[in-house]
């Protein structure tokens, strides 16, 4: 579904992320895990079309998405701030995608309807940001990002600014959500136990190159190198 072929960006002398081929098959969820400054999230703003690669190429379902804006991609985008718009309700934030790609308003208020309800939000519909707590936020976020019925789901570290007992059941439902949907998935992180709970597979990234990519348990058990075995704290 998604693929990397080369990629290379820049910043300075330094490239965040460093001739970096990857490829996510369809309805995997992939946590992309390392630690602060290694290129994660420029991985994701590059595939998302947030940034464009010095080189290489992004493919999406099989068709060379590289030039391509973010609105022409079709994926869905979760950001760590959410993003939302302050004066909206909830229910027009999550219209406000599809109103952008000129849905007709009945249409898109049942859609946005619909994926509310589909995020347990649906008694929230008339509530502003303000009025709704940080985990009601990234509910909708999330609705706003899957009522475009994109082809994938692009998240930047979406738990981080929430406490633990959110966080932790957030993750269960988004868990839950993206295996009923089927939904190919890319997931930033730094948190080992968030990635282990969520991932079927786990890329670990280091000065813009992925170390390692294999399901978690490999990973512990087979670590790739000096680097992945002590980032997980594990021993070689």
């Amino acid at each position: 579904m998604l693929r990397l072929e080369q990629v290379t960006k820049t910043y300075g002398a330094r490239p965040a992320v460093d001739a970096l081929s990857l490829e996510v098959p369809e309805g995997e969820l992939l946590a992309i895990l390392g630690p602060s400054g290694c290129g994660k999230t420029t991985l994701l703003r590059i595939l998302g079309g947030y940034e464009a690669p010095d080189s290489g190429r992004v493919w999406i379902a099989g068709a060379d998405a590289t030039e391509a804006p973010p609105e022409r991609r079709n994926l869905g985008m979760v950001f760590q701030s959410y993003a939302l718009f302050p004066h909206m309700t909830a229910l027009e934030n999550v219209e406000f995608g599809l109103r952008m790609r000129g849905v007709g308003k009945t249409a898109r208020r049942e859609r946005a309807e619909q994926a509310l309800r589909l995020t347990g939000l649906n008694g929230e519909a008339s509530r502003r940001p303000a009025q709704l707590s940080g985990g009601e936020q990234q509910r909708v976020a999330v609705a706003r990002a899957l009522v475009v019925e994109p082809r994938a789901l692009l998240m930047d570290e979406p738990f981080a600014n929430l406490d633990r007992n959110v966080r932790l059941r957030l993750r269960d439902e988004l868990k839950a959500l993206q295996a009923r949907l089927g939904l190919t998935t890319v997931f930033v992180t730094h948190d080992h136990e968030e990635a282990l709970a969520l991932a079927d597979r786990i890329a670990v990234m280091n000065h813009g190159r992925i170390e390692q990519i294999a399901p978690a348990l490999q990973l512990f058990l087979q670590p790739a190198n000096a680097f992945v075995a002590r980032f997980l704290g594990v021993g070689v």
